[in-house]
């Protein structure tokens, strides 16, 4: 669960530290106070997108912390192991840093993150909802992805989308080899000549030959050069070696007087072995070279073969022995190739394979929306609409995909005797609202997540609904712990934790949170339900509505 927060140069936050409890927490104040500050600040945390926007005037930088305890075994656990981020304080601190100039860095437990890290622990931690989802109900999708997120068919309709995709992929095969199969012959013929040709030829190394060919070319000028060399090393009256060894036996003496002269007589000793051998390879590599014409005549035939096949395939010489092998690959993938009648029947056996699976999705969507339309219907009814009544209408697709064999929409009616019609057609902007509030206090039971954020979601209801979803939010923060920014009275009432946010007039203004006792809420509640004037009747009001939290 959320611990802690602390912001700093944060909007409108200077310096602001609040703890945060278990259970239902709501935030209240005035319009403009700043109650979506701790929201933006927690959504900073969590990897979203942040802007310049979040700094505080004249200042350089905003940095922003939440605390999270979490369980041993939890995912979150699982997930900081993993990336070797825990530690046993059994604490997660995720930090941000958003700087004037638009950058931000990030920290998990202390070390540099990414915003991907952010983004992953996040989607463990905390679920949002905000008073525009209920722009989700309107979207086609959004039926079957709740029906499956409520009833937990993540697995089945991911199975669905794999099979479907397995069996798109053997159609694109099966097609490319009946594509393939009419030139596949002709190829085949093409690929065995050039490789026969070329046979021979890639068993000799070119580049050995360029070089043995080049050195027969120059045969006399290198002889000549190296016996002058030979003959300036080691054998003229004043050759090198003889002069280096005089020179080491002048210094040799005085060696021990100096580390400069040690150093220099030591490398002359080394410079006088080196020279000695490099003397004696060049006597024996003399020895040993010969001009032979026929073999130099035999490796020009074989340097015009490599130069003419090379300008044939548009090619440098040196990569015939590499374009030999990519046409071996080629045969033999061409000599593996399936053909198309193997194919089909891969084709068919997937093919039955995602209707199988797309069938059994297909009936435990239909056996689970029959009582889940009844449950969604009982608890939209506790909102002010007593004759709604919502069903499931299962529409085969003319053309089925990975999403399954049925178009799924959820009718809606808030008449008696007029039958349901989609929701997005018949249901008006508070009754969408409404509905779109259960489906996500419904949604909330079924997630992992340990931090539930409720943005405003409460927007066009009052009286008896707003109280009604207040204490369905308190019952649900009975499990997991919730935060909710909240302009009604009913449903602050009934919250475990009230923070109170209050802008200060300072230079510049200022933001802060305040956590409120329970004089204080009553005082709250009654400017939520009385506005600016506070009378002793709405504060009797405000004391009722406490009341009914503990009832």
């Amino acid at each position: 669960m959320l611990t802690h927060l602390n912001l700093m140069n944060f909007a409108l936050a200077d310096n602001l530290a609040i703890d945060i409890e278990q259970g239902f927490n709501v935030l209240t104040g005035e319009t403009g106070a700043g109650k979506s500050l701790l929201l933006d600040a927690l959504s900073a945390c969590l990897g979203e997108r942040t802007d310049t926007n979040y700094v505080r005037y004249n200042a350089e930088k905003a940095d922003v912390t939440a605390v999270f305890s979490y369980q041993a075994n939890s995912p979150e656990a699982e997930w900081l192991k993993t990336h070797e981020l825990d530690d046993e304080s059994g604490e997660i601190h995720l930090r941000r840093v958003i700087f004037a100039t638009g950058r931000s860095k990030a920290w998990i437990n202390g070390r540099p993150s990414s915003l991907a890290e952010l983004k992953e622990i996040g989607r463990l931690l905390v679920q949002l909802y905000s008073q525009h989802s209920q722009q989700q109900l309107l979207e086609p999708p959004y039926p079957k992805h709740w029906l499956d997120r409520y009833s937990n068919f993540h697995q089945p309709a991911q199975e669905v989308r794999e099979s479907f995709n397995a069996w798109q992929k053997n159609i694109r095969t099966h097609q490319a080899a009946i594509d393939a199969q009419a030139n596949r012959l002709q190829r085949i013929a093409t690929l065995e000549l050039q490789l026969e040709e070329l046979e021979d030829v890639i068993r000799i190394d070119y580049k050995e030959i360029e070089q043995e060919f080049d050195r027969l070319s120059h045969h006399e000028h290198i002889m000549q050069d190296c016996g002058y060399s030979l003959n300036v090393l080691d054998e003229s009256e004043q050759n090198i070696s003889q002069e280096i060894s005089s020179i080491i036996r002048r210094l040799e003496s005085h060696a021990g007087r100096s580390e400069q002269l040690t150093e220099i007589y030591n490398s002359l000793v080394n410079a006088q072995s080196e020279i000695e051998d490099a003397a004696a390879n060049l006597r024996q590599f003399i020895d040993r070279q010969s001009f032979d014409p026929e073999r130099m005549d035999e490796l020009n035939t074989q340097l015009e073969i490599f130069h003419r096949l090379a300008r044939k395939y548009r090619i440098q010489p040196d990569e015939l022995k590499q374009q030999f092998e990519t046409w071996q690959a080629e045969l033999a993938q061409l000599h593996q190739l399936q053909d198309p009648e193997t194919l089909a029947e891969q084709v068919e056996l997937s093919h039955q394979t995602f209707l199988e699976k797309a069938q059994y999705l297909d009936q435990i969507r239909r056996e689970a929306a029959l009582p889940l339309a009844k449950h969604l219907t009982e608890q939209v009814k506790q909102l002010a609409l007593p004759e709604a009544h919502f069903e499931f209408k299962f529409e085969p697709l003319e053309q089925v995909s990975g999403e399954g064999l049925s178009f799924i929409q959820l009718l809606f009616t808030a008449n008696k005797g007029i039958p349901a019609q989609p929701l997005a057609r018949v249901a008006s902007g508070g009754e969408l609202s409404r509905i779109a509030l259960v489906m996500q206090v419904m949604n909330a039971e079924k997630t992992e997540a340990e931090v539930l954020v409720f943005d405003e979601i409460d927007v066009g209801i009052s009286g008896g609904t707003a109280e009604i979803v207040g204490r369905l939010l308190a019952g649900l923060g009975q499990h997991v712990q919730i935060l909710c920014i909240t302009h009604q009275a009913q449903v602050a009432a009934q919250s475990d934790q009230h923070l109170l946010v209050k802008k200060q007039q300072t230079d510049p203004a200022s933001s802060t949170i305040i956590e409120l006792e329970e004089d204080a809420r009553i005082q709250e509640l009654a400017r939520m339900t009385g506005g600016v004037e506070i009378s002793e009747t709405t504060l009797q009001h405000a004391k009722q509505l406490r009341q009914l939290k503990f009832q």
